[in-house]
């Protein structure tokens, strides 16, 4: 049965500082709720402040106003969290952010974009292309989108409600979308699924939750097994270069690399990408399918993809050290560190390519080992950092896992060593050479590290 209850006029968030729902804050607020939450990063809380979202650091009971309609949790926020206890109470509905996105997918022409990798860079496409259409859509996104301001969401005044649909705690089933995308399908999240069986029983489900007959883009290699979930779909094939549904044909390589697109072997147009590699054809092509799907004409596809700016933290060049190229990615899985890495080494074919490497996860790089191993093979230096561990305990791991994995690289002749956060702040302009290439991976805390070198360079020029 589809939520699609109104959201109370009255909201309070628990984890407002979260990516994601400190977006959702900003939408409602946008959408004249009044809206305020707390949390333990005040990262964001100027910026909500300035937003007129009241803010608390920390969380207490008495944070919470007593006449809330509707509380909503991170899925950081643990149970026994005094403001939830508080919100029991005081009966007080409460609800997962991906929850409140159901309702609010429930309400208009939701559109969703899932998938294993690439999600976020393809609803940044998505959303271009809808902008450059006169769509005017809401958006809600997993990463700043340059062309929103910076901004992970959108509040506009058409129909189209644009989603990044995650299958992690299978968040994207409280969804009920009209139309979508599923990038790729692959285990990313270990801990909520045992194996790609598993994946694949999910993703099944989430097609089986769209609105009757909704067009749904699903990648060649796995269209087979979403044809026999039995969801009332229209499926849109989508690849590279020959083939049914709708292709890209890489033109020109580079770090603006031109692209021919083709349905049915039939040529569209060229268009120019802003970012290279063959994900980023993927992304475009898929979102490019989708929006004909709906109605957007070819000239508008072609403009939407061409306005594209990025995402933060994917491919994003940084201006952190005279004469080198660095690039900071959320690369977290081994397939995204191989594609993001080999991306590179297209690029620069002839450029020394360091790897700055934080696993995220000591579980996700138990379980990854090997295929983690097999990802650096394009680089020619290897940095490792300490562990990032999100939601989890590092008592629960081997305390010599990273330096098996550093072993396990000099093996396949890659040079790697193990380097603490303030040692590589201080170190890597030293050891980095004009003319090198950085790319800086994980979905932690790595990106910190060229803002911090960057920082000293200015204070070191100011001081002379």
């Amino acid at each position: 049965m589809i939520d699609d209850a109104p959201i109370p006029d009255k909201v309070y968030i628990i984890g407002i500082g979260g990516a994601a729902t400190s977006g959702l804050a900003m939408l409602l607020k946008a959408r004249g709720h009044d809206v305020s939450g707390s949390d333990q990063n005040d990262q964001l809380k100027d910026r909500l402040l300035g937003a007129d979202i009241r803010f608390f650091s920390g969380h207490d009971a008495r944070n919470l106003p007593q006449d809330t309609g509707l509380v909503i949790r991170s899925l950081a926020i643990p149970d026994h969290n005094d403001e939830l206890v508080e919100a029991a109470r005081l009966k007080i509905e409460v609800l997962k952010y991906s929850e409140v996105l159901g309702r609010l997918s429930a309400q208009g022409h939701a559109i969703a974009v899932s998938g294993t990798h690439g999600k976020t860079s393809t609803t940044g496409i998505l959303t271009s292309i809808m902008m450059a259409a006169g769509r005017d859509p809401s958006v809600l996104l997993g990463g700043e989108l340059e062309s929103m301001d910076g901004r992970n969401w959108r509040n506009g005044s058409g129909e189209d409600f644009i989603v990044e649909a995650c299958e992690y705690q299978k968040s994207f089933l409280n969804l009920c979308p009209s139309a979508g995308i599923v990038t790729n399908i692959e285990v990313d999240h270990p801990e909520i699924y045992c194996d790609l069986a598993a994946v694949q029983e999910s993703f099944g489900d989430f097609l089986r939750g769209f609105r009757p007959g909704s067009p749904v883009v699903v990648p060649e290699l796995h269209a087979d097994l979403l044809r026999k979930v039995g969801a009332d779909v229209r499926l849109i094939i989508f690849g590279l270069d020959q083939g049914e549904g709708w292709r890209s044909k890489m033109l020109k390589k580079g770090l603006n690399s031109l692209i021919e697109m083709r349905v049915d072997d039939r040529s569209l147009f060229k268009v120019t990408l802003n970012f290279p590699g063959k994900h980023t054809m993927l992304n475009a092509t898929a979102a490019a399918a989708l929006a004909y799907s709906l109605g957007v004409d070819l000239e508008s596809i072609r403009t939407g993809i061409e306005n594209y700016r990025g995402v933060k933290r994917r491919f994003e060049k940084r201006e952190v050290i005279d004469g080198v190229d660095w690039f900071d990615d959320y690369a977290h899985h081994p397939t995204e560190v191989k594609m993001t890495l080999e991306t590179a080494r297209e690029v620069y074919p002839d450029r020394k390519i360091w790897a700055i490497f934080q696993p995220h996860q000591a579980l996700r790089l138990e379980v990854f080992f090997e295929e983690f191993v097999a990802s650096f093979d394009a680089s020619n230096e290897v940095l490792l950092l300490p562990i990032f561990h999100a939601r989890e305990n590092p008592l629960q791991f081997p305390t010599d896992m990273l330096q098996g994995f550093a072993k396990r690289l000099r093996e396949r002749q890659i040079p790697v060593r193990i380097v603490g956060f303030e040692e590589a702040i201080h170190e890597l302009p030293e050891i980095i050479a004009p003319g090198d290439v950085v790319m800086a991976l994980g979905a932690g805390s790595i990106d910190k590290i060229g803002v911090r070198i960057a920082h000293m360079g200015r204070d070191l020029e100011a001081s002379r």
